[in-house]
């Protein structure tokens, strides 16, 4: 995954600062806390009701709040957060004194190694970070200053969400139950892992002849199943010639089109040696090969295109030159694009995933959000946050389109490294995540259950 630079957007963001005296409503703290220097808190929310979370944000001394995942950020007053944290039977995650509001960053699309210890980090969840700073620009961060984007904290404002406090899970017919379960249960997780250690045994890099041999491999596995066509989609990059894998399964010119997408290229400290990219991204890659086996015989009214990017390391070439040969008919038709990137990794064998989107598109995250629930053992997190990866050229052309990716993916230690080999990878994470993919596939397309 490449994580670039964009103009910068509004970003809904959410942290609780409390200052808190479980009193009346009208005694909540009148002041503007922004230059006032208050307590932080961060609660762990993973295990509490719904209610209990809506509540904690509630009382009167809370002064403003911010949700990121499994965490509550409070704060307040030192004596309110002091009262509320002791008579609320909430396990503490951690506590900081005599913050200013100010001082607060969100940091979206960094990696752990991104946040130096000069940074204070206060929180991460999925693809944002919470830190304090004194200004953006004293940011000290480590991977490369146009990895990530920088914001000033807002309020009240929800920035990742846990699947556990969804407020209005999803509900789906019994005829689109039916249809997830079937595709859902034809993912095959050893050919998949299979094809993982095939791609990672090249170094994909951009300037690598084992980036074209990766590209002919992935051609020939989609040629296999006969698609309507197929072909490559030449760019440049950097001076350098590029392509992107293309494979359509044409249902008929006026048809819905669901375009299922990941990135095949790698990068790494030293590409011109090794690059052997097997979390980031031959998992996605594979992935775009192994949907495309379950999904290329179904009975359907939909065309199906399964599209690997090349130049994602360089800013997300392919995937902006693929958006461009779209004409405004073609484009119409689309009706959601799925995109893989990092789906197999999984820092404490746990299995969870983020659904991220724009919150234009919140409908989209629905029908992920359902089929997560039919898989067993998964957790899904939602953020409608979006940035640096092969969604984002859809996205900023209004075309609906998701990002799925390992919830862990900012702990793995291997990121954009040499060591990031096959053994990293967790065959149970990705099949877990490619499961739910084929569901939510399923139940958008008019296939027989």
């Amino acid at each position: 995954m490449r994580l670039y630079r964009s103009p910068a957007r509004p970003i809904t963001a959410l942290i609780l600062l409390v200052a808190l005296t479980l009193s009346s409503r009208s005694s909540r703290l009148d002041a503007d806390t922004s230059t006032m220097a208050i307590d932080v808190a961060s609660v762990d929310i993973s295990t509490m009701a719904t209610a209990q979370v809506e509540k904690l944000k509630s009382y009167a001394s809370v002064a403003w709040w911010g949700e990121f995942g499994d965490h509550l950020i409070i704060g307040g007053h030192s004596k309110d957060v002091d009262q509320l944290l002791n008579s609320s039977n909430v396990a503490i995650a951690g506590r900081w004194e005599n913050i200013q509001e100010q001082d607060l960053k969100v940091v979206i699309a960094a990696h752990s190694f991104d946040l130096s210890k000069s940074v204070k980090t206060l929180t991460r969840s999925g693809r944002i970070a919470l830190v304090m700073s004194k200004s953006m620009n004293s940011l000290d961060l480590n991977h490369g200053s146009s990895n990530y984007l920088v914001t000033n904290f807002i309020e009240n404002t929800v920035y990742v969400r846990a699947g556990i406090h969804d407020a209005t899970p999803p509900v789906w017919t019994k005829s689109q139950y039916l249809k997830a379960k079937k595709m859902m249960n034809q993912v095959d997780p050893v050919r998949w892992y299979l094809d993982v250690g095939t791609l990672s045994n090249w170094n994909r890099h951009i300037s690598s002849v084992d980036n074209v041999s990766a590209r002919d491999w992935i051609k020939d596995q989609l040629d296999q199943l006969r698609p309507t066509s197929s072909s490559l989609q030449k760019f440049t990059v950097a001076g350098r010639d590029a392509w992107n894998v293309v494979a359509t399964f044409d249902a008929g010119p006026a048809s819905d089109i669901y375009i299922i997408c990941g990135h095949y290229d790698s990068i790494s400290e030293r590409p011109s040696e090794s690059a052997p990219g097997a979390e980031d991204n031959a998992t996605g890659a594979a992935g775009v090969v192994e949907l495309a086996r379950v999904f290329a015989a179904a009975p359907r009214s939909s065309t199906l295109m399964f599209v690997a990017f090349s130049g994602e390391e360089q800013g997300l070439v392919g995937s902006k030159a693929f958006v461009r040969s779209l004409d405004s008919g073609t484009r119409s038709r689309i009706k959601a694009v799925l995109n893989m990137d990092m789906i197999g990794y999984s820092k404490d064998d746990s299995e969870d995933v983020l659904l991220e989107s724009s919150s234009r598109y919140k409908n989209l995250v629905d029908q992920y959000a359902a089929a997560a629930r039919l898989v067993s053992g998964l957790k899904y997190y939602t953020s409608y946050n979006p940035y640096g990866s092969d969604h984002m050229p859809f996205i900023d052309n209004n075309i609906p389109a998701i990002l799925t990716i390992d919830n862990d993916w900012g702990d793995y230690p291997s990121y954009h490294r040499s060591s990031d080999t096959i053994d990293k990878v967790s065959r149970d994470m990705g099949a877990a995540i490619l499961r739910m993919n084929a569901a939510a596939l399923a139940g958008m397309l008019s296939i027989a259950p």
